[in-house]
């Protein structure tokens, strides 16, 4: 009788150790990996990213913010970790400006990328080209942003880009 009970006590545990572990397992989500952006501060710096990343032919992503601004902080706290969102940006060299400070800097560079309200998302082709039809100005949801950063003319195919040379 006591034999009898060792195991059903036995079982039980188990039971309960899976149940607990499967529903952990159910549960937990991975967690997303942090996108890195890296920091342009004056045209100086963006025109020197912008050289690096047409060497390594990858187009650009950048992100002009401001601190204060809510749409930039939804925009990095919602749309940019979105996992639908992630592996469309991993393709992008990415880069932010922070032009909080209002510094002459910021103002020069925000002259020279004519930019008048945050967020500002502008975009530049696998051969540093600029792509001002693809700007985007204000908040945009991680499945519209997503479908933004699939368009041809981003990632252009060979026959695209000869096409779009012979014009």
């Amino acid at each position: 009788m006591a034999n009898i009970k060792i195991k059903y006590a036995l079982v039980i545990l188990i039971i309960t150790i899976i149940t607990i572990v499967s529903g952990y397992l159910l549960n937990s989500k991975p967690t997303p990996v942090a996108l890195t952006f890296t920091a342009v501060n004056s045209i100086s710096e963006l025109k020197q990213a912008l050289k690096i990343a047409a060497q390594q032919q990858r187009p650009v992503l950048l992100d002009v913010y401001a601190e204060w601004c809510s749409p930039c902080i939804a925009l990095t706290q919602q749309t940019f970790p979105a996992a639908n969102v992630i592996p469309q940006l991993n393709k992008f060299t990415r880069l932010k400006a922070n032009v909080t400070a209002n510094t002459n800097a910021d103002i020069v560079l925000m002259h020279h990328l004519n930019v008048i309200g945050f967020p500002s998302l502008l975009f530049w082709d696998t051969q540093g080209n600029p792509l001002p039809q693809v700007r985007i100005s204000g908040f945009i949801n991680a499945d519209d942003f997503n479908r933004h950063l699939q368009q041809a003319i981003i990632f252009p195919t060979p026959s695209s880009a000869s096409q779009n040379h012979a014009q």
